[in-house]
């Protein structure tokens, strides 16, 4: 099980808990929307488990090629379920404070509960950021390059989150210091955030689940390393793609041999191949496969 859905699990049911009380003892709208938000990535997080845990079940009779896909599924429905729902109800909320706003009781007990919150997701970010071999400045290019889709749900909810938890810190200090009706506006603005992470995690989930390729760039290293390594190659066909998992690779080859090679040099030529073409990309576990015609 991955240590960066654990790490988020682990954060946002202590940050629910805590949101939650604060939101019964406060009256506060917006924390009431971070309570939601906060509970909605909790589930997300065990929906993540469930597709990892049906994903390592590998290969069956009915499963030629494992799982994987297991992982982009369950991370669907969290796209389109929790956040969906956490959104619309966070939005919900907020309209309703907007036309009927109410003092917010105990201002510093959220404010307390706003630092405990940013320490703990961003523990969880840091972790999800290592397990993804990236750095914050590199957030938003890891989430649209990412095929981990655990790692996509996990840096999408804690980012967010965070961006959530700055939503209510403006909107507690304007209700406080300005107007009531700003709480209610926090609670809308952290609605429309939830449905905005929902719109970003289906984009980037579609890809995977309709069968994402491997990018330009690495597929032109790929034929590269055939044309150079190669002992009986004339000419490559197609190479072809397609992410079966997270991480994982379905890599098909179509290659011309030369006519008078062995059956013995093809095939350790094709054992070459695969070896190297899995010591040369470590971050995917391909499955590879290569077809080769006389020429």
């Amino acid at each position: 099980m991955s240590k960066s859905v654990k790490a988020a699990l682990l954060a946002n049911g202590a940050i629910a808990i805590a949101k939650g009380l604060a939101a019964f003892f406060t009256g506060s709208a917006s924390m009431l929307a971070e309570a939601i938000h906060s509970t909605a990535d909790c589930g997300n997080q065990a929906l993540v488990m469930v597709g990892q845990k049906q994903a390592a079940r590998g290969r069956s009779e009915f499963h030629a090629f494992g799982q994987g896909k297991a992982n982009f599924f369950w991370s669907f429905v969290v796209a389109v379920v929790l956040f969906l729902l956490g959104g619309l109800f966070s939005i919900y909320e907020g309209i309703h404070r907007i036309s009927d706003p109410q003092p917010i009781e105990n201002p510093l007990l959220i404010l307390g509960i706003i630092i405990f919150a940013i320490i703990l997701e961003g523990g969880a970010l840091r972790v999800a950021l290592k397990e993804s071999n990236s750095k914050l400045k590199d957030l938003f290019s890891t989430i649209r390059e990412s095929s981990s889709s655990h790692i996509l749900v996990v840096l999408i909810e804690d980012s967010g989150a965070l961006l959530g938890l700055v939503i209510l810190s403006l909107g507690l200090v304007l209700s406080e210091f300005v107007d009531p009706i700003f709480d209610g506006i926090a609670a809308l603005m952290i609605g429309i955030l939830l449905i905005g992470l929902c719109t970003v995690l289906f984009i980037e989930l579609k890809k995977l689940l309709i069968g994402e390729s491997l990018d330009r760039e690495t597929t032109k290293k790929i034929k590269n390393l055939i044309k150079d390594e190669s002992n009986v190659m004339v000419h490559i066909n197609a190479v072809r793609s397609m992410f079966i998992g997270s991480n994982e690779v379905l890599l098909i080859i179509s290659m011309n041999v030369q006519d008078d090679a062995s059956g013995h040099a093809i095939e350790q030529d094709i054992k070459e191949l695969k070896y190297k073409l899995q010591n040369m990309f470590k971050q995917h576990k391909m499955q590879i496969y290569i077809d080769v015609f006389e020429f």
